[in-house]
């Protein structure tokens, strides 16, 4: 009896800070969440330690990754057991190590882990730590100078701070973790304002149309697209239809691309579609402005859903024939874009690509005014798929300092401005599967660069590299 308690409290411990993570908006549990799994982790056996981690983390994303159900069925398991590898080799390591400091090393070693993630097998930093504070700005808004890695990392170290002031009393730890924290957030508010210096605005018309998704006729999608662009105020300065609206080959589609073309002479239209160039299919984004037309071929494609991993080989491509009925054949783009509207310049994200800090933040990319984001969520369905995939926008353009807008299929679409103000549309009180234009006003204001932007992430991984290297010296 004792031990199924025990078991029940864990399940309990690791399920808890589940509600500070999209959709729920408890952000405050994130800080201290984590606790009573510490607690019941085994100190002394890193082998136990390795599995109750694995337990631990496994708990965790297959509550909050049990959209993926939808689409792989009971297989997103392995998804959920793959990212709780990172939760067990975390808990193996760090009570493997002196308990003097280990509220720094811990946010160190996590930090290094999701970094990690964000990169290894194409990588999949969906659910990290950082992503439980996307509905209080006053603490995403550090991830302009950490990065979301290392917003994750501060988390985790008040939590072992916490953790160590219950049970061993080291009440300096919380003391100064919370110094630390209210310290970057002051620090974030103040070097991330920026001011508009007129009342100048570009109006971008966000198209949502409930439909326009694969397995769906590409004509009727068109025509319900275009019906709706057609209502849209003419002071509109662009109009975008999201991923897939039209999902089919949009080139060797006449009539669209005519219409395309005539509409964009009088407000430019950004597209979502499928290319075709040289025999390979790309996931795209085309920009028609002013009669011309421009595309952006997706860079980051979804494994599995875009393309499958090891299909060199045929054990591979047969067991994914028979549970998928074919293999996705997409190919990735090579080119880093920007569209020019007028004075301005913005970069274009398909999918899930705005899920990665470093499809955004590099040293050499050009400077941009603002992030459009298209996407198909329809088979996340009514979950909370949607809502997690919108809140990584927050940290987007609180890392880059600049608004961000997300178009949808099915919902979500809503804008994102770098003073932390959020805005979804809604019919009632629906944001998925619903139809209608969302107006968004992106003003041209005094752009001042984030900490995170300008040193990137290099910057910040020398800062936590450097820390534990104090860390293992002193021990």
């Amino acid at each position: 009896m004792k031990k199924t308690g025990m078991v029940l409290l864990f399940i309990l411990g690791s399920s808890l800070p589940c509600f500070s993570f999209p959709p729920f908006n408890l952000w405050q549990i994130a800080w201290f969440g984590f606790v009573i799994v510490l607690f019941l982790i085994n100190k002394v056996n890193p082998l136990k330690s390795f599995i109750q981690g694995l337990l631990a983390g496994f708990v965790f994303y297959s509550f909050l990754l049990n959209w993926i159900y939808s689409v792989a069925g009971p297989f997103y398991l392995f998804v959920a057991l793959y990212l709780a590898i990172y939760w067990a080799v975390f808990f193996s390591i760090i009570f493997s190590l002196p308990e003097k400091n280990r509220v720094i090393i811990a946010g160190c070693l996590w930090y290094f882990l999701e970094i990690i993630n964000q990169h290894l097998l194409t990588g999949f930093p969906w659910i990290f730590i950082g992503l439980s504070q996307w509905s209080n700005p006053a603490t995403a808004r550090i991830s302009s100078i950490t990065g979301s890695a290392g917003l994750s990392s501060i988390i985790i170290a008040v939590n072992f701070a916490v953790y160590e002031a219950l049970r061993y009393k080291k009440f300096l730890s919380v003391f100064f973790t919370a110094v630390i924290l209210f310290f970057l957030s002051w620090l974030s508010v103040i070097l991330t304002a920026y001011h508009s210096p007129d009342f100048n605005f570009k109006t971008i018309a966000a198209v949502q149309a409930n439909c326009g998704y694969f397995g769906q006729n590409p004509e009727q999608s068109f025509e319900k697209y275009s019906l709706i662009t057609e209502k849209i105020p003419l002071m509109c300065d662009l109009i975008v239809w999201p991923e897939s609206s039209y999902p089919a080959i949009l080139e060797e589609n006449k009539k669209a691309m005519e219409y395309l073309i005539k509409k964009s002479f009088h407000t430019p239209v950004l597209v979502g579609s499928i290319s075709k160039e040289n025999g390979n299919i790309y996931n795209s984004a085309y920009f028609f402005n002013n009669g011309n037309y421009y595309k952006y071929d997706k860079r980051h494609l979804v494994p599995f859903g875009e393309f499958v991993p090891g299909k060199r080989f045929k054990i591979v491509r047969e067991i994914y024939k028979k549970f998928a009925g074919g293999i996705p054949e997409m190919k990735k783009g090579q080119h880093y874009q920007l569209f020019q509207l007028d004075s301005s310049k913005f970069l274009v994200l398909i999918c899930y690509e705005n899920i990665f800090p470093e499809m955004t933040v590099t040293s050499e990319k050009e400077p941009f005014d603002f992030i459009i984001v298209i996407t198909n969520d329809s088979w996340y369905g009514n979950s909370f798929g949607p809502y997690q995939h919108f809140a990584h926008n927050i940290f987007r353009s609180f890392e880059t300092g600049t608004p961000v807008v997300q178009v949808s299929t099915t919902g979500i679409t809503g804008s994102v401005y770098p003073n932390g103000q959020v805005t979804m549309m809604q019919k009632g009180k629906k944001h998925l599967f619903v139809e209608g234009t969302m107006l968004v006003a992106i003003p041209d204001y005094d752009k001042m660069k984030t900490i995170y932007e300008m040193a990137g992430e290099t910057f910040v991984a020398m800062i936590f590299l450097l820390l534990t290297g104090v860390y293992l010296c002193r021990n």
